[in-house]
């Protein structure tokens, strides 16, 4: 088999990321991940917004999701994920906000 018809899942990824970065500057800013087995793209926006999340899904559709709350330096967190396909790659992009506090009512 000839080394270059070896398939790299990774290439797609990152060649979208480029695309997606390169069209849209005004993104954001997020660390990426690229899953070298199926070639996904998993960003994560550190001290973000739900906007900032927002305006990534206004550029690669998809559906944001809430995910489940936990503590995180002693706060209580809830993580958003945005999953889309662009370009034919799978791209999930996250934003941890403050969980919403339930106020306890006294009777």
């Amino acid at each position: 088999m000839n080394q270059n018809s070896i398939p790299i899942p990774q290439l797609g990824a990152a060649t979208a990321l480029v695309q997606l970065l390169s069209e849209n500057p005004t993104l954001p800013p997020a660390s990426w991940l690229l899953d070298q087995y199926t070639g996904a793209l998993h960003g994560h926006a550190h001290d973000a917004s739900f906007e900032a999340l927002t305006q990534y899904a206004e550029v690669l559709g998809g559906a944001i999701r809430p995910g489940g709350d936990y503590t995180y330096q002693g706060q209580m967190v809830r993580p958003h994920r945005l999953a889309a396909t662009w370009r034919d790659v799978q791209i999930e992009v996250v934003v941890v906000l403050p969980a919403p506090v339930v106020a306890q009512v006294a009777a």
